[in-house]
């Protein structure tokens, strides 16, 4: 880091502690620094960061003792040379490389480390790699990769999940995640939500919506994180005909299309993002569909010589469509097992069903929508139909005659008919 960036770097630390040396501030300086820390920031000569009260509390503390030059970063004396590394290690890692040139350097570092070679204390694996790429030592993947692209649009579309940026609800703050689907051949941004968790439900609903607004996509890339490997998903594109396909572990290389789209995010909706101004989630993703669909989707991709979205019309002719909504809906409900109290009701996500009398201490299917649990669905046992069951009605139930407690109607005509019964 030069001397410019240095300077920059330090003004740009003294503009967020400026205030509470000038005692400015509105509140207690805890408040001021949780506020100040509920945003990301583009730092200079680092980049897109988010901060902690405690890296302020320490600019502050530096620049108390030393001035602006306590917020400037400080140059290594040894610049230029890798730390840790002796002569004796340098020869024993360039050994270890010449013998297996195909191993990664995770892989170089472990059995290094195992053997006890790294010196005392043993140098990081961040150190290994900085020496490895500084030397030119080859690194040669055993793994054979090649740029694709699938043909038309809906032929695949490749999902991940990106760190959203906070915001402060009832004084508390927020993480967020970005789900999103990415259409391989234009582009396209097909839908992406943000959420408070990073859940296979959460991926399901955003799934959900891209199939109503752009069609069936033939296959789905993604990773090998928990949400994109669980079983309810796997059920749903095996109905709808949906191939589920996953990248090699430890090889985001292969999604690198939804990767640069995160980045284009980060830096045209995220760094101008006022988050003083999200409250809620709805509030953040209501600009975020405005910017997809309003910016992203309609700007020129370099890649393509055309926008995501006029390239992803051209192949309109070609898209498929769930025949209804309702359709779709059966798709996603999800299914739980049951057993069936002696009153007659099942609980599910804390909310008890009434189920019918027939079915009592039987093992049921239920399928659900989590988002509506106002009525869900009863396999029955003969037939495999869908019975609706509803949310048990206490109240409702105390005014109802129990089918033993019905009192029997009198016949009069039998009564007076003459027949002895004795």
């Amino acid at each position: 880091m030069d001397d410019k960036l240095r300077n920059e770097l330090a003004l740009f630390r003294f503009s967020l502690i400026a205030p509470i040396l000038n005692q400015t501030i509105t509140g207690s300086i805890k408040d001021y620094l949780e506020m100040i820390c509920a945003r990301p920031y583009q730092i200079p000569g680092v980049g897109f960061r988010e901060l902690s009260p405690k890296t302020l509390r320490h600019w502050l503390l530096e620049y108390r003792r030393h001035g602006l030059e306590g917020l400037k970063r400080k140059s290594r004396n040894d610049k230029g040379a890798a730390r840790s590394i002796t002569p004796q290690v340098a020869t024993v890692i360039q050994e270890m490389r010449k013998l297996h040139p195909d191993k990664t350097v995770t892989t170089i570092y472990n059995k290094l480390l195992g053997g006890g070679t790294l010196g005392d204390p043993p140098i990081s694996l961040s150190t290994l790699q900085r020496y490895m790429k500084k030397t030119d030592i080859p690194v040669i993947s055993p793994v054979e990769r090649k740029r694709f692209c699938f043909e038309f649009a809906n032929d695949c579309w490749q999902t991940d999940t990106l760190v959203g940026p906070y915001f402060v609800q009832d004084g508390k703050k927020k993480r967020t995640y970005l789900i999103a689907f990415l259409d391989d051949a234009a582009r396209l941004l097909v839908h992406g939500e943000f959420f408070l968790q990073e859940n296979s439900l959460s991926l399901q609903i955003v799934l959900k919506k891209a199939i109503l607004k752009r069609g069936l996509p033939k296959q789905i890339f993604c990773d090998n994180g928990k949400i994109y490997d669980s079983l309810q998903l796997r059920m749903v594109c095996a109905s709808l005909g949906i191939i589920l396909s996953h990248a090699r572990p430890y090889s985001p290389a292969s999604k690198g299309k939804i990767e640069r789209m995160f980045r284009t995010v980060r830096m045209q909706f995220l760094e101008s993002l006022e988050q003083t101004e999200i409250h809620s989630l709805a509030e953040l993703n209501a600009k975020f569909l405005t910017y997809a669909e309003s910016s992203y989707n309609l700007r020129t991709h370099s890649s393509l010589g055309e926008s995501p979205m006029d390239r992803f019309l051209r192949d309109k002719q070609l898209f498929k469509f769930v025949s209804s909504p309702e359709v779709l809906d059966n798709v996603f409900l999800r299914e739980a097992n049951r057993k069936v109290n002696k009153d007659a009701t099942i609980a599910l996500l804390n909310k008890v069903f009434e189920v019918p009398q027939s079915l009592i201490s039987q093992s049921i299917t239920v399928r659900y929508d989590p988002e509506d649990l106002s009525e869900v669905y009863v396999k029955m046992p003969d037939t495999q139909t869908l019975l609706s069951v509803f949310p048990v009605q206490p109240v409702d139930n105390s005014k109802l005659i129990r089918r033993q407690n019905e009192k029997r109607s009198i016949d009069f005509a039998e009564l007076f008919s003459g027949r002895d019964e004795s």
